[in-house]
């Protein structure tokens, strides 16, 4: 008779969960803190329904074409305009990840990394969703090039100096002045922070934790973020 060794199969491995994982609300990305985003309650009750998307039609607004005198003559009558329509579609964008720890694996190493795992989660989604945001701005400045000769597109590299913000601010014509927010990479904080282009606002004065802006002769756009 052959020798008979009980196996882990042959056992009941008892399952043991981990403490529940908090994920930090979305807000503590700096691009929330610093107005870069914000939640559209509209967009998200529609997304609460389900599908993959959401359909947002509206009234585009009023041309250009210039007014008409007015004059008692029945025969010259105003040509009646009409008003466009649009249709702009958001997408929901479903991201997942997963990890995985054999038994053996802990047992081995002398320490539990689903602990590491369950702790880390909240800064891995962070960067994860900043990593998303950034492939959809890549897409939106693409189609730009490739549809508009990139008319709202400066690319300044990392010699960016302080003339390059109005210049790119001001691609927008007489909307240059709406403009609040920038979300800069760190090359080009750099190279501002360098020339002493770039003051702080204390969370007293903003309303939030401190975030640096440009100095006012740089104004619009002043506050800056970066990644």
């Amino acid at each position: 008779m052959a020798d008979a060794y009980t196996r882990i199969a042959d056992a009941i491995v008892p399952s043991v969960y981990a403490q529940y994982s908090f994920e930090e609300h979305v807000q503590s990305l700096e691009i929330y803190q610093a107005g870069i985003l914000f939640s559209d309650p509209a967009i998200a009750s529609k997304l609460s329904m389900g599908g993959r998307s959401v359909d947002m039609p509206g009234w585009k607004d009023l041309g250009n074409d210039p007014s008409e005198p007015v004059n008692d003559d029945p025969a010259d009558s105003i040509e009646m305009k009409k008003i466009g329509a649009r249709r702009e579609v958001a997408a929901r964008n479903v991201r997942a990840q997963a990890w995985g720890i054999p038994d053996l694996t802990s047992i081995l190493a002398g320490d539990d990394p689903q602990k590491l795992i369950v702790r880390r989660q909240t800064d891995y989604w962070q960067r994860a969703n900043k990593l998303t945001l950034l492939g959809i701005l890549k897409g939106v400045l693409a189609d730009n090039l490739a549809n508009d000769a990139g008319d709202l597109v400066r690319v300044t590299g990392a010699s960016i100096v302080d003339t390059d913000i109005i210049e790119a601010a001001y691609l927008m014509g007489d909307r240059a002045d709406k403009f609040k927010t920038i979300w800069m990479h760190s090359k080009q904080m750099k190279a501002l922070k360098l020339a002493d282009l770039i003051d702080y606002v204390p969370p007293s004065e903003q309303g939030g934790p401190l975030i640096c802006s440009a100095q006012n002769h740089l104004a619009p756009p002043r506050n800056f973020t970066w990644h």
